[in-house]
């Protein structure tokens, strides 16, 4: 089976203007699209039933009337203008006790060959629930490479949008890791995404980071008994994000971390719409 649940913890850093940091533990399923009827008959308090504790419902992920896999997949060929055909691998929160909150999901999209092409990163902010979409290639792999791209979307008002976010990923396997840089932009800042050499980053641009977010996750069997157990520590994990979010933010202004309101206006590119753009 290829489905999972990932364990471990989330960090956040901010080294300027103000320094602060968290880390708190976390678990989040890691579901094969092609297993989830073998989920749902197998895995008890999992599926999309009303009545499931652990409940998967469409409508949380991709908005759109398709299905989840051709939202998927629409949305990687809309980014990338490469349509790619094969398993699709997706870590996520699920709805728990009919409550679902989750910042980040990640979609992991395979071609025919099983040969892993792209991480899609659906990234939604609060208290406006609204969504965008990254999509970083797998050649970006951690340790060696990086990928450069603008930011694009408003996720903390604690941050400027003039900033540039520099992904490291790696494949699903035992472990887990997805780490997040933000850089400020410069002279030389481009609205190109760009692959990058780790082995290039010199001390200067390593001393430029604004913040930064690391996910370490390990691999534990998709079965009842480990549901049961993270769910019995953790019941209901959108309310342990959405009140850690909060938290962390009256820190950070008590603090005195310069606030970036969000913009109302639409026509605001960076608005925040479930686009691209």
């Amino acid at each position: 089976m290829n489905s999972g649940i990932y364990v471990g913890s989330i960090r956040h850093r901010r080294f300027t203007p103000v320094n602060h940091q968290f880390n708190y533990p976390i678990f989040m399923p890691l579901i094969d699209l092609d297993e989830m009827a073998e989920l749902t008959q197998t895995i008890c308090g999992f599926g999309s039933s009303l009545f499931s504790f652990a409940r998967f419902k469409r409508t949380d992920y991709m908005q759109g009337e398709c299905s989840l896999r051709q939202a998927i997949r629409d949305k990687v060929e809309q980014l990338t203008g490469e349509r790619v055909n094969g398993k699709i691998l997706m870590l996520c929160q699920l709805r728990y006790c009919g409550l679902y909150f989750s910042p980040l999901n990640l979609y992991y999209i395979y071609d025919e060959d099983n040969k892993w092409r792209y991480m899609l990163a659906e990234v939604s902010n609060t208290p406006w629930n609204q969504r965008h979409y990254y999509v970083i290639p797998a050649v970006a792999q951690w340790p060696e490479k990086f990928w450069t791209e603008q930011k694009a979307f408003h996720v903390s008002p604690f941050n400027p949008m003039e900033q540039q976010y520099q992904w490291r990923i790696n494949e699903p396997g035992d472990r887990l890791f997805v780490h997040m840089e933000n850089h400020p932009n410069s002279d030389q800042s481009s609205d190109k995404n760009v692959l990058n050499n780790d082995s290039n980053k010199d001390k200067d641009q390593r001393n430029e980071r604004i913040f930064d977010a690391t996910m370490a996750l390990r691999r534990q069997p998709f079965t009842s008994g480990v549901l049961l157990k993270l769910l019995i520590k953790t019941p209901v994990m959108a309310i342990k994000v959405v009140f850690g979010i909060y938290w962390q933010a009256l820190k950070l202004w008590l603090k005195g971390a310069p606030f970036y309101p969000h913009s109302t206006n639409k026509k605001d590119k960076y608005y925040g719409t479930d686009s691209s753009s």
